[in-house]
């Protein structure tokens, strides 16, 4: 709630102190604007909405393994939205780093701003895993996980981890979606991930190894998605048109 309500303020004091923007809202000015933000919002919401679902079912699977296998898994949810909270947060700055771009007409610096994001995303990844792989251990004891619980998050930590490039790698294409006008994509490809990509991957996991396969499955089904989505946007990008140079 602290860091909300600071994200806020904050947020607020840029609007208003720094940048002078807020004002009286007009009905007609949102009119005009309600259908462009609505185009983009709406997609972007649908697509949010798939990993919770995704989570949800994940946590069904596992729940058959006990409560040892659902402590785990909740300690794991904890740790890996701080260890890779980075790459969260590129996925969410790089649009306004896209949108300028293509705004100019620069579709070679969109391109790089895409390779730039899918290279920070790889090496952040690359770093995250070595910190939880080498810290695994202490993080079990300052949880008090015992037993089953602590053998699922050391083998997340040593074996599971460097899979979330491609879920990171699906993030910055979804940013990429959004900034192109495509925000239906970024719904598709998160709702497939949720379900394709999930579904049959972590029941054959789970089959095969356990709750380690649950958790290998989970992350292993974003691969493919992530592959795609990645591969789309530079099609995408490829397609679009440079802006002509100013004669003056």
């Amino acid at each position: 709630m602290i860091a909300r309500l600071a994200i806020l303020l904050i947020g607020l004091n840029g609007v208003i102190r720094v940048h002078s923007l807020l004002e009286r809202p007009h009905l007609a000015t949102f009119r005009d604007d309600v259908g462009t933000i609505a185009a983009i919002a709406v997609p972007a919401i649908a697509a949010n909405i798939a990993n919770p679902v995704s989570n949800a079912y994940v946590t069904y699977v596992i729940a058959s393994y006990g409560d040892d296998a659902v402590a785990g898994w909740a300690l794991i949810g904890r740790i890996m939205p701080v260890a890779f909270g980075g790459i969260y947060a590129l996925s969410g700055s790089i649009g306004p780093i896209l949108g300028q771009n293509l705004g100019a007409g620069n579709n070679a610096r969109v391109r790089r701003t895409l390779v730039d994001a899918l290279v920070v995303t790889v090496g952040f990844t690359a770093a995250a895993w070595l910190i939880l792989a080498a810290f695994g251990s202490t993080l079990v004891a300052s949880f008090h996980a015992q037993g089953g619980a602590a053998e699922l998050v050391l083998f997340n930590c040593q074996w599971v981890a460097p899979l979330f490039a491609f879920l990171g790698a699906l993030f910055v294409a979804n940013a990429c979606f959004n900034t192109l006008g495509l925000a239906h994509y970024s719904t598709w490809f998160n709702w497939s991930r949720a379900t394709l990509g999930t579904v049959p991957f972590v029941l054959a996991g789970g089959y095969l190894a356990g709750p380690k396969g649950v958790l290998i499955g989970n992350m292993a089904g974003g691969i493919p998605f992530g592959l795609l989505a990645v591969w789309l946007c530079f099609r995408l990008i490829g397609r679009l048109k440079t802006a002509t140079p100013d004669p003056a």
